[in-house]
């Protein structure tokens, strides 16, 4: 797949960097979960997508747009800081490697790394497998899970690394999962997650469930049209489609049938289409701009 903007190249290895102790005295951060406790022993019941910033001794700590904490140091006393309001807070030990606890004057505010992994491709073995297959820029990213065995399943998509949005949304197949890619077809420098389904049944018809991330904030559907409305690309269709992300334009193959063949035996070639992802008015939209008979 060709997916090499170097921007991600550059977002990979800095999340990767940040994951051990020593990164935070270059001044950089760190995509992470935050949840708060009334105990230093007692884990958060929920986490929150959350930065970790720390630059010259001073931490700064975003949690999406509800809540934001900046840490001064108090001194020369490691560990010991001042926030806004000038109340003391105090790291303290307990996560180790995977994470800081600061004691607040009224609770305990848990970060634990969650470094979003550089990787843009998943095959159906990791589809429905849990925990298998996270798809990310080293910054943003999904994490999918795909159910199988039935000509009806359901696939989980859950944005990971967003300022706001961290909800998993259960959405239900007409049939299976087989691939899953990470692109930015349109350039923005935000990436799309694609997710390829076949029906069962002879038709083995394709299908596309795909969003877009908006600006590292939230996730949003993306709109692939029928293909019954468009009268070139529908005539001699009768599915064994397949998708699949070339540059910066999502294809589509598939053979062409004449009225006289069978399921099994088309005979009118094969045609591509090439689709562009453009923003709509309320969603994001897949359009043809080029159709290929050949």
């Amino acid at each position: 797949m060709q997916y090499h903007r170097s921007l991600y190249t550059v977002a990979a290895l800095l999340a990767a960097l940040l994951t051990i102790a020593s990164a935070f005295v270059l001044g950089d951060s760190l995509r992470s979960k935050c949840g708060y406790s009334s105990s230093a022993l007692k884990p958060p019941e929920a986490y929150q997508s959350c930065v970790f910033s720390q630059r010259q001794g001073y931490i700064t700590i975003n949690i999406g747009e509800q809540a934001s904490h900046q840490f001064s140091p108090d001194g020369d006393t490691a560990g010991t800081y001042l926030d806004q309001q000038g109340q003391r807070v105090y790291r303290k030990k307990g996560l180790g490697k995977s994470g800081q606890l600061f004691q607040l004057p009224q609770k305990f505010l848990y970060v634990a790394w969650d470094p979003v992994p550089s990787r843009f491709e998943c095959q159906r073995a990791e589809l429905t497998a849990p925990n298998q297959c996270e798809l990310g820029d080293g910054y943003v990213g999904f994490r999918l899970q795909a159910t199988s065995g039935s000509s009806l399943n359901n696939l989980t998509i859950t944005p990971i690394g967003l300022e706001i949005d961290a909800t998993s949304r259960v959405l239900e197949l007409d049939g299976t999962a087989y691939l899953a890619e990470l692109a930015d077809l349109d350039s923005n420098g935000w990436p799309e997650v694609y997710v390829y389904s076949s029906s069962a049944g002879s038709g083995s018809y394709g299908a596309l469930t795909a969003f877009a991330i908006n600006k590292g904030k939230s996730a949003t559907p993306i709109h692939l049209p029928s293909i019954d409305t468009n009268p070139e690309a529908s005539e001699g269709y009768q599915g064994h489609d397949e998708f699949r992300v070339v540059e910066n334009r999502l294809v589509r193959r598939y053979p062409v049938y004449k009225n006289t063949d069978t399921n099994a035996q088309p005979s009118g070639g094969t045609r591509q289409l090439q689709y562009r992802l453009a923003a709509g008015e309320a969603s994001w939209q897949l359009e043809i701009d080029r159709i290929v008979n050949y």
